[in-house]
């Protein structure tokens, strides 16, 4: 999976973009399905918004926040990216098990 991490509007630090590949780390257990990642954020006016971009097999994943707290953005842009992977994959469990009752004997 390869990851891209963007600041618009203010300079990224260090701690800033660990904390994000550190999280972003947690969608390992879909990475069979992700093929990039790509993450900006922006600071605008006090609250910062947060987009992941994921492009998956046949697909794309996005997700946006808005949040003051960039840290917190963080973690609800992911869980929010969690809940439509597990979506994804729940569609291709459905996919082969319905194969794999009409498969012929």
């Amino acid at each position: 999976m390869k990851v891209n991490i963007t600041a618009r509007n203010f300079e990224l630090s260090e701690a800033i973009k660990e904390y994000a590949t550190k999280k972003l780390d947690k969608l390992k257990h879909y990475e069979h399905y992700i093929v990039d990642a790509h993450m900006v954020m922006e600071k605008d006016k006090g609250t910062s918004i947060i987009e992941l971009a994921l492009a998956v097999k046949n697909s794309s994943i996005a997700s946006r926040v808005n949040n003051p707290d960039i840290y917190l953005g963080i973690n609800d842009v992911i869980r929010k990216v969690e809940r439509q992977l597990e979506k994804y994959e729940g569609k291709f469990r459905v996919r082969k098990r319905l194969a794999q009752k009409t498969r012929r004997k």
